[in-house]
């Protein structure tokens, strides 16, 4: 008899979604997720439109934590332990079997404590806050768009002038090369190659489009970011420096804002440091140069929208000068994402400008090759050394001429670890960085300030005195963390998001900066937020607030400590008056510079007026650092024009 042959019908499986919390236990274990829930539903308890934040909001905490390095979560686990021992100590309870009510006063206190717990309480909070508001479903409520078509690629000829890294194996050759391609390096490229010079690009990012960017700020911010945007300060102060690692550098990642540096300030260079190239009439043509490539000019009313109205209604009100921010969007529709990369290209930032016009003339582009070594042969710059990024195979590039390009942060570093034109002591000393803060106000009014040109309006009615006023709308997730308070008075403020006008102070600092080397190399940023910029920042404060209630807001919320929310007159007056601590205001700063300032005198200086190294013959910086002063507005366009002038310098030079 024959036995029939069996047949294995596969059977389909279907994978079942984990349950909400399943991931938070993972990562923190059963007891931290518990707590970590509790804390969830006391920070933010739910109202008419936000649902109450559960284990789904645990869950993305915990990944949103992972991105940041191994150990992070299990350092928050800490912290949460610690807010259970505190509930015990003060209220013989665990923190888990308080009511949600009883759980955010208790949050609050940290808040309310000492530079220690206040510490804790940002920790705790902000975090939980970013992860809470980092979805569909909330971004919904408030009628955003989550993610809008993406843009197909167009096919680019000079594409074919890029490489990868993870290409290459042998040692290269050029004329000049060139590190970094923001601002400078793009710019320097450009000018260079239409002059017929061989340059070679090296980045150190992947070359991000705009079929790449995300319009979900967290995952844009791990993809675009140098360390995720954890770069910043320490002193008497904690700020942030967010800065870009992509091509295009931080001008892929900034609001296209682009201001010429006030004549004042030429003026100084030019008499007091004997900068006579860097003079207002000397720096003119480049000036006029970048911004007829960029096609720069001030968005519509439109674009701009309600918050610029807002500002300008108050200002009017108050007699007070204001302005349509000149930008380098000549056809942005404003989604309010330029932070993140432009979704449509109308931001020309270099990536979509300078790089492919430098490629479009013969240039080359490496991307993902971290240089860590300038060659230097007789005294000379020669070349540099780096690895892939992606398998860490070193490389070589030979070249005439070496210009670095990497930023305020990096290219002192560069420098330092082999020692490099250090002997009159002057790398990475002389950082300024334009620390900010801002001030949100909630309006009768619909603002939605997150459709809108983030920076599209500003108040230069106290600039002589130091102080710049800026618009600084946020996405919702970003926004969320504008906000200090917990419990229902938090989501009573967030639920009236679309309510917020928001805008930014930024203040010019002394040089009151230095890089130094950190563990393993890294550039570790040290600052003192002097008096004088502290005082400031609570005059600018004050100023937005009175431009806002001149407006008709309700009420006014600050990010310095002890003027959380302001709601009368004599509030305004009791923070213009006021000196905060350095670690009273949370604030953050985009314009790091001078830490590798040119001068006409080798022994204050570290390049001369042509770029080149004082002590290094062949070595070229060009880029933020050698920017001598704080400039008082967004260094962008002057970093632009500088770049241009100097490809004209070293064409000479090169050709």
């Amino acid at each position: 008899m024959t036995q029939a042959a069996v047949v294995d019908v596969p059977v389909a499986r279907v994978q079942k979604k984990p349950e909400p919390g399943a991931f938070g236990r993972q990562v923190f274990g059963d007891r931290g997720a518990h707590v970590a829930r509790a804390l969830a539903e006391a920070v933010i308890p739910g109202g008419r439109m936000l649902a109450p934040a559960g284990d789904a909001a645990v869950d993305r905490l915990a990944r949103l934590l992972g991105s940041f390095g191994e150990g992070t979560p299990a350092r928050y686990a800490k912290l949460l332990a610690s807010l259970e021992q505190l509930a015990r100590l003060r209220t013989g309870r665990r923190f888990t079997a308080l009511s949600p009510e009883r759980r955010a006063e208790l949050v609050w206190s940290l808040h309310e404590g000492d530079l220690l717990r206040r510490a804790a309480f940002m920790a705790l909070t902000y975090p939980l806050k970013n992860a809470y508001f980092d979805d569909l479903d909330v971004y919904h409520s408030f009628g955003c768009v989550w993610q809008s078509p993406q843009a197909q690629p167009e096919k680019q000829r000079w594409m074919q002038q890029v490489t990868s890294a993870a290409e290459l194996d042998e040692t290269l050759e050029c004329d000049v090369v060139v590190v970094g391609t923001g601002a400078g390096g793009a710019v320097v490229a450009k000018e260079l190659a239409e002059r017929g010079v061989a340059v070679l690009l090296l980045e150190e990012g992947e070359y991000n489009q705009r079929q790449d960017f995300d319009r979900r700020t967290i995952p844009a911010t791990r993809k675009l970011y140098r360390d995720g945007g954890l770069t910043g300060v320490v002193g008497n102060c904690v700020i942030p420096i967010p800065q870009g690692r992509t091509v295009g550098g931080s001008t892929t990642i900034n609001a296209g804002t682009c201001l010429r540096t006030p004549p004042w300030i030429l003026e100084r260079w030019q008499s007091d440091l004997g900068l006579e190239a860097l003079s207002p009439d000397g720096m003119k043509p480049y000036y006029d140069k970048v911004e007829r490539t960029l096609e720069i000019g001030a968005n519509g009313a439109k674009e701009r929208g309600k918050p610029a109205e807002v500002l300008g209604r108050g200002c009017d009100t108050l007699g007070w000068s204001h302005f349509p921010v000149p930008r380098n969007a000549p056809e942005c529709d404003g989604q309010g994402v330029c932070q993140w990369g432009c979704p449509t290209d109308a931001k020309r930032s270099t990536n979509v400008s300078y790089v492919p016009m430098a490629l479009s003339r013969g240039a080359q582009l490496v991307t993902g090759f971290k240089v860590d070594e300038v060659i230097v042969e007789n005294g000379r710059a020669v070349g540099v050394r780096g690895r892939c990024v992606s398998g860490g195979r070193r490389l070589e590039v030979r070249a005439r001429g070496v210009i670095l390009a990497c930023g305020a942060l990096q290219t002192p570093v560069l420098l330092m670890r082999q020692g490099l034109a250090t002997a009159n002591g002057q790398v990475g000393k002389n950082l300024t960085i334009h620390p900010a803060t801002s001030v949100s106000a909630i309006f009768d009014e619909e603002i939605r300030g997150f459709e809108h040109v983030p920076q599209g309006h500003g108040i230069d009615q106290f600039h002589r005195d130091g102080i710049l006023i800026l618009g600084a709308s946020a996405p919702l997730d970003m926004g969320a963390t504008m906000f200090p308070f917990v419990g229902q008075r938090y989501v009573d403020v967030m639920e009236n998001y679309d309510r917020i006008a928001s805008f930014g102070v930024m203040v010019e600092d002394e040089p009151s900066g230095r890089i130094v080397l950190g563990p393993k190399g890294r550039p570790l940023a040290l600052y003192k937020l002097g008096r004088r910029e502290r005082k400031l920042l609570a005059r600018g404060s004050a100023a937005i607030a009175r431009v806002f209630f001149a407006a008709g807001a309700k009420a006014a919320y600050t990010e310095i400590h002890g003027f959380d929310e302001l709601t009368t007159t004599a509030d305004v007056d009791r923070l213009e008056n006021a000196c905060p601590g350095g670690l009273d205001v949370t604030m953050v700063a985009f314009h790091p510079l001078g830490t590798c300032r040119m001068g006409t005198d080798p022994e204050t200086s570290v390049v001369d007026p042509s770029f080149e190294s004082h002590e290094v013959p062949g070595l070229y910086i060009v880029d933020g650092s050698v920017v001598p002063t704080s400039i008082a507005v967004n260094p962008q366009l002057t970093i632009m024009a500088l770049a241009t002038r100097a490809g004209e310098v070293l064409a000479q030079r090169f050709t």
